[in-house]
């Protein structure tokens, strides 16, 4: 009776959706959106002032060395393309601005499941559900509608860049560029795309990620483009921050092993405490060790893959959360797809020793960083999923029996 009921896809289109209700209600009811707010603040000023627009956030970091907490403009450091993308919501009220945004967000980053959904073309009962309900249980994306941020849209250039790589590479790589625009780190996708499109690609890519950042830095001539790279970019990206939010894989060994200071719960609200090791300079080697290791095997599980595009641009992405130096809760949803394709193909292939340790993994997200004793738990799992996706290659040839992923959905076949 168990192993009916356990074999029964109705059973895991019921949980997804409970999730993905969750996910509805739970954004609806968040009081603030102060990422949304931020947002807002920094497509006001690009509208109004925008040779200005980062003095504040520059007098931050000057003061603090971190990132302002979002919600306000010292908050805003995001380059120009953002600003210029949240135009639109500036032109409304502050706070009704914010909604539309998440709203816009949350579409966004339905579509790109969507498109990721039909790349897969799942064909077991079974995977289809859980497909759905692995993203409507994953964290990091509720961390990202519910605070307004960006990921959704993202995701979505994100996943239209795979869709569109089989069908014209060039195409694909504007489409690459304009998410590499806003966020820099899309730009690895280049590791996925087959070799027969990959200069395609990555020209399309560089060029329109170039063109459009120039075009949005036009307002700010050049003095307030220097001062932006100078005095808010440069020292964001080293920004050390000790809340418990804060869980990048830098902050992995620089917190454990480096000695520097970090939040957890204590009492009636959280207490800073240090590692007794104090390895600063050995902490940093790691990290960007950490880093080139990941790109590697991003590169070498796409290699191995047969340059399964979907499966190797995925990675790539995937790279967006582990080589920055500051990743929020809502920054792992680039981890996402490539998830969803290894929780699809493991079903599939009836690999449940691997399924079973990717739901581990992704068990690993289940509290909040600033709910743990060990923020870094999330940092872990992550790396958890990211290994087993570069681990299980072969499960993504396209030279091998069953049903191949690729670009273009059911008329994917063996190349």
């Amino acid at each position: 009776m168990i192993r009916r009921v356990l074999a029964n896809p109705l059973l895991y289109w019921a949980l997804a959706a409970v999730f993905w209700i969750r996910v509805i209600v739970l954004t609806i009811l968040s009081p603030q959106r102060y990422d949304a707010q931020g947002l807002w603040e920094g497509a006001h000023a690009y509208l109004n002032e925008p040779s200005h627009m980062y003095d504040a956030a520059a007098a931050y970091l000057d003061r603090l060395h971190i990132i302002a907490p979002p919600g306000g403009l010292d908050a805003f450091v995001s380059p120009p393309p953002v600003a210029l993308l949240a135009v639109p919501i500036a032109l409304l009220p502050r706070q009704v601005g914010a909604q539309v945004w998440t709203a816009i967000d949350g579409i966004a980053l339905v579509a790109g499941l969507l498109l990721l959904y039909r790349v897969v073309a799942a064909r077991h009962p079974i995977a289809r559900p859980v497909f759905w309900l692995v993203a409507g249980y994953f964290p990091p994306l509720f961390a990202d509608v519910s605070a307004g941020q960006r990921g959704g849209i993202l995701l979505v250039l994100a996943m239209a860049s795979i869709w569109f790589e089989r069908r014209s590479p060039v195409i694909a790589g504007i489409v690459g560029g304009v998410a590499a625009s806003l966020k820099y780190f899309p730009a690895a996708m280049v590791i996925g795309p087959r070799p027969e499109h990959r200069l395609k690609y990555a020209l399309a890519l560089g060029l329109a990620a170039v063109l459009i950042t120039v075009v949005t830095f036009i307002p700010l001539g050049w003095s307030g483009a220097l001062f932006y790279y100078q005095h808010v970019l440069i020292p964001s990206l080293g920004s050390h921050n000790p809340d418990c939010a804060y869980d990048s894989v830098r902050t992995l060994f620089a917190r454990y092993i480096g000695g520097e200071q970090f939040a957890v719960p204590g009492g009636s609200g959280y207490v800073l405490i240090t590692s007794p090791l104090h390895l600063a300079a050995l902490a940093l080697v790691l990290s960007y060790l950490s880093a080139v290791a990941f790109a590697l095997a991003a590169a070498w599980a796409a290699w191995r893959s047969g340059w399964n595009a979907a499966y190797g641009m995925s990675l790539g992405f995937a790279l967006g959360a582990l080589i920055p130096n500051e990743v929020w809760p809502y920054q792992w949803l680039p981890v996402l797809p490539v998830a969803l394709l290894l929780v699809v193909r493991t079903i599939e292939r009836r690999r449940f020793v691997t399924l079973g340790l990717l739901v581990l993994c992704l068990l690993g997200f289940y509290k909040q960083p600033c709910d743990l004793f060990f923020p870094n738990l999330w940092t872990l799992a992550a790396i958890g999923i990211f290994v087993l996706a570069v681990w299980e290659n072969r499960l993504f040839r396209l030279d091998e029996g069953g049903s191949a992923l690729l670009v273009g959905g059911r008329d994917g076949a063996q190349r």
